[in-house]
C-alpha cells in the first residue's frame, strides 16, 4: 500500500501539478511532439487561485484585520525566494562562464526583471515571441510566469481583505461578498483577455490583468460552499480537456483569449471533484501515488530549474540538444529539483531564526534582491562596454584598417582596380564563410514554423529596421549588421529559402522547380504573420529577394503583384519601404550559377566573372519597372548594388583579394561585412524607384 498524501496537502492537486510540469518540461523540450504543452502554467495558475485564495479566507475569518497581510508576505518571501534566488544566482555565474561578454545584457537584464517580478511585462515589452525569437533566449524567460504569480499574490490579498473589511462593517456575509467580488473581477479580466488577444497577441500573452481571470477560477471553486458538491468523475473530464489542449494547441494559437478556457477550466474541474483517494478509479487515487505526489512535491524548483539547462547546455556542449542530452536534462532537472526542496525551500520555510519574527523574513528578502539588483545591473554593465568595444573594433577593421580588403577597395584610387582581385590563401574558408544569418541560424527552409528571426546591429538603436526577403535577405545580414552599428539602428532580420518578400507566394522558380502545395501556403502564412506582427514593431521596412527568381500565378505578368500588395499594406501602417537590387547573376541564366569558389580555385578570377548583360538581364528589374509603372515609383525607396559587383563590362565573383559569395549567388560574410560602411551610408541617403536607372 502506498503511503497517503499529507494531510494538507491534496492527493489530486499533487497530481494535478506533476501533469502542469510534466506538461512543461517536456514542450520546451519536444515542442513539435506536445505542440500545446504551455498550457501546463495555467494548470498552475488555477492551483494556485484555489489555494492562495482559500488560505486567505480562512486567515481573514470573521475579523479581517490588515495585520494578516503581515503574516501572508512574509510567508510567501519564505516559500518562494530561496529557491528562486539560487537559480537566478546560478543563471549569472553560469552566463558569465559560458557567453561571451557581449552577450550577458539580455541575461542581466532578465535577471533583473525576475528580482523585481516583472519579467512578464519586461518580454511584453520586448515582443519576445516575435522579435526576439531566434536570439538567444534568456535563461530567465521562464520567470515570466512566476512574475504573474507574484504580482497575484501582492494584489489579491488587498483586494479580498478589502472586500471583507466592508462586508463586515456593512454586515454582509463575508463569503457571498468575496464570491460577488471575485466573480465581477474575473469576468472583467476575462473579457479583457478576449479583446488584448485579438488585438495584441504578443502583449496579451504575458499581461496579468488578461490573466486574472484563470486564479479567478480557482478562486471561485475555494469560495464554494462545503455543501456544493461535484461529481468525482468530471476529475476525469478536467484531465481529458487539458490534454485536448495539450494536443490540438500551438505556438499559432491566440493565447490567452477564448482558447485558454479549455486547460483552465479543464484545471478547475479537477480542483472542484475533490476525487478521493479510496475510489480506485479516481483521479485522486492515481495521484496518490509516491512518484506523481512527489513529482508534485517538487514542481515549482523542476520549473525554476528545467529552463536554464535548456538554454545553457547547448552552449556548454556547443551543439543542438540530441534525444541523449534532453534526457540527462529531464534527470538533472529531477535532481536539483529534488536538492533544492530538500536544503533550500523547506529550511528556509521553516527556519526558527526567520519565522521567529516576521521583519527577519522581509530583511533576507530585501536584502537577497539588493544583491541581485546589483549583480544583474553589473553583467549589463559589461555586456555593454564589451559590446561597445567590439562594435568599434569591428567598424574599424571594415572601415579604417586595410582600405584595399574587399568591398573597401572599391573607389580607392589607391587599390588599383579591384575586380577580379583574388587571395587564394583566403579561398578554403569561402564556402564555409556564411553571414550571421546562417552563423546564427535564423534562416530555413519553408516549414511550419513561422517565428524565426535575428536580432542584429545596434541592440540599443534609435530605430528599428526590418530586412525581410529570402535567403538573399539572409545574405545581406551581415552588411546589414555593419550598418546598423554605424548608424544606431536595429536590424531585425526576417529570411526565409524560397520565400521571397510576397504576399503571393510563387508556384515555382524560374527554372521551372515546382513548389509544393504546403511551401506555398506556409510562405504565404509566413509573410502575412511578418506583415501584422512584426512590420508595427518597426520603424522602416526593407526588401531584399532574388527578384527574378520567381514565377507567381499567371506567369511572369503577375510578378509584381504581391509585392505591391506587401509594399501598399506595410505603407499603410505608415513604414517606409525600400527595395534594394539583387546581386548580380554569377552564370548565363539563373539556373546555371557560377560556384564562386569552386570557379576560383580552378580558374583565373576574370574566367569566374559574368557579362554585365548576364548578370543584370532585364528580368532582374521586371518587378521595380512593374512598382514605377503601378504608381509606386515615388513611395517606395531604391538601393542599387551593381556598382559593388560590377564594372562598366563584367560582374565579379572576386573582388579585393576575397570570394565575393560562398555558393553561386549568396555573399560570402566577408564581402558582406565589407560592405556595410557603403550601405550604412546608402540606407541614410537612398533615392526613389521613379529616380532610379533601371534598365
Amino acid at each position: 500500500m502506498q503511503k497517503r498524501a499529507k494531510p494538507h496537502l491534496r492527493a489530486d492537486i499533487q497530481g494535478l501539478r506533476a501533469v502542469a510540469i510534466g506538461l512543461v518540461v517536456l514542450y520546451h523540450l519536444w515542442p513539435n511532439r506536445l505542440p500545446g504543452g504551455f498550457v501546463g502554467v495555467d494548470v498552475f495558475f488555477v492551483i494556485s487561485g484555489f489555494l492562495i485564495t482559500g488560505h486567505l479566507v480562512r486567515s481573514i475569518g470573521s475579523q479581517p484585520t490588515p495585520r494578516l497581510l503581515v503574516d501572508f508576505y512574509a510567508r510567501r518571501i519564505r516559500r518562494l525566494a530561496p529557491a528562486a534566488v539560487l537559480v537566478i544566482v546560478f543563471v549569472l555565474i553560469a552566463s558569465v562562464l559560458l557567453l561571451p561578454p557581449t552577450s550577458l545584457a539580455p541575461t542581466g537584464w532578465s535577471a533583473l526583471a525576475s528580482t523585481l517580478f516583472s519579467q512578464n511585462w519586461y518580454l511584453a515589452s520586448q515582443s519576445v515571441s516575435y522579435l526576439e525569437a531566434a536570439s538567444q533566449p534568456s535563461a530567465l524567460q521562464h520567470f515570466w510566469s512566476l512574475s504573474v504569480e507574484e504580482q497575484f499574490y501582492i494584489a489579491w490579498p488587498l483586494v479580498l481583505l478589502a472586500v471583507a473589511l466592508v462586508a463586515h462593517r456593512r454586515r454582509v456575509p463575508m463569503r457571498r461578498a468575496l464570491g460577488t467580488a471575485v466573480l465581477f473581477l474575473g469576468a472583467v479580466s476575462f473579457v479583457w483577455s478576449l479583446v488584448h488577444t485579438a488585438t495584441d497577441p504578443d502583449v496579451a500573452f504575458f499581461d496579468t490583468t488578461a490573466r486574472a481571470w484563470q486564479f479567478a477560477v480557482g478562486a471561485v471553486i475555494a469560495l464554494l460552499p462545503e455543501r456544493v458538491r461535484v461529481p468525482g468523475w468530471l476529475a476525469w473530464a478536467g484531465i481529458a480537456s487539458i490534454a485536448i489542449a495539450t494536443l490540438a494547441f500551438s505556438d499559432s494559437t491566440p493565447f490567452p483569449g477564448a482558447a485558454a478556457l479549455l486547460p483552465t477550466v479543464g484545471a478547475g474541474l479537477v480542483i472542484a471533484a475533490r476525487s478521493s483517494e479510496d475510489g480506485v478509479w479516481s483521479w485522486a487515487y492515481v495521484s496518490r501515488f509516491g512518484a506523481v505526489r512527489w513529482l508534485g512535491d517538487i514542481s515549482y524548483s523542476a520549473y525554476l530549474w528545467h529552463w536554464p539547462l535548456i538554454v545553457l547546455l547547448p552552449v556548454a556542449v556547443g551543439h543542438a540538444l540530441g534525444t541523449r542530452e534532453k534526457v540527462a536534462i529531464i534527470l538533472a532537472t529531477l535532481v536539483l529539483a529534488g536538492v533544492s526542496q530538500r536544503f533550500v525551500e523547506d529550511p528556509f520555510r521553516r527556519a526558527p531564526w526567520l519565522t521567529a519574527r516576521r521583519r527577519r523574513s522581509f530583511v533576507a528578502g530585501a536584502t537577497a534582491a539588493a544583491v541581485l539588483v546589483i549583480g544583474s545591473i553589473g553583467s549589463v554593465g559589461v555586456s555593454n562596454a564589451a559590446t561597445a568595444s567590439e562594435n568599434a573594433a569591428l567598424i574599424a577593421k571594415v572601415t579604417k584598417g586595410d582600405s584595399c580588403y574587399a568591398a573597401a577597395a572599391l573607389g580607392n584610387p589607391d587599390c588599383g582596380n579591384a575586380f577580379g582581385k583574388l587571395d587564394r590563401a583566403h579561398l578554403p574558408e569561402s564556402l564555409a564563410d556564411k553571414p550571421v544569418a546562417w552563423q546564427d541560424d535564423c534562416i530555413d527552409d519553408i516549414t511550419e514554423n513561422t517565428e524565426k528571426l535575428c536580432s542584429l546591429g545596434d541592440p540599443a538603436g534609435t530605430q528599428t529596421v526590418l530586412l525581410w526577403g529570402d535567403s538573399h535577405a539572409g545574405a545581406w545580414s551581415s552588411a546589414f549588421d555593419i550598418a546598423g552599428k554605424i548608424n544606431h539602428w536595429r536590424i531585425i532580420v526576417a529570411a526565409r529559402n524560397k520565400c521571397p518578400s510576397s504576399l503571393v507566394a510563387p508556384d515555382e522558380t524560374a527554372w521551372g522547380e515546382k513548389l509544393p502545395q504546403d511551401q506555398q501556403r506556409w510562405c504565404a502564412d509566413r509573410n502575412a504573420w511578418v506583415l501584422k506582427s512584426v512590420v508595427p514593431k518597426v520603424d522602416r521596412v526593407v526588401l531584399a529577394d532574388l527578384w527574378a527568381n520567381y514565377v507567381f500565378d499567371g506567369g511572369r505578368g503577375n510578378q509584381a503583384k504581391g509585392y505591391e500588395r506587401l509594399v501598399e499594406s506595410t505603407r499603410a501602417v505608415g513604414r517606409d519601404v525600400t527595395v534594394m537590387q539583387h546581386v548580380p547573376l554569377t552564370g548565363p541564366t539563373l539556373e546555371k550559377k557560377v560556384w564562386g569558389p569552386d570557379c576560383l580555385a580552378k580558374q583565373t578570377p576574370s574566367s569566374c566573372s559574368n557579362p554585365l548583360a548576364s548578370a543584370y538581364p532585364a528580368s532582374t528589374s521586371a518587378v521595380f519597372r512593374a512598382m514605377r509603372d503601378d504608381g509606386l515609383g515615388n513611395a517606395v525607396g531604391y538601393v542599387p548594388v551593381e556598382d559593388r559587383f560590377c564594372d562598366e563590362s563584367r560582374c565579379y565573383s572576386a573582388i579585393g583579394g576575397v570570394s565575393v559569395y560562398f555558393d553561386g549567388s549568396h555573399l560570402s560574410n566577408t564581402y558582406s561585412t565589407s560592405l556595410g560602411p557603403w550601405l550604412a551610408k546608402s540606407l541614410r541617403e537612398n533615392d526613389t524607384l521613379n529616380s532610379a536607372d533601371l534598365g
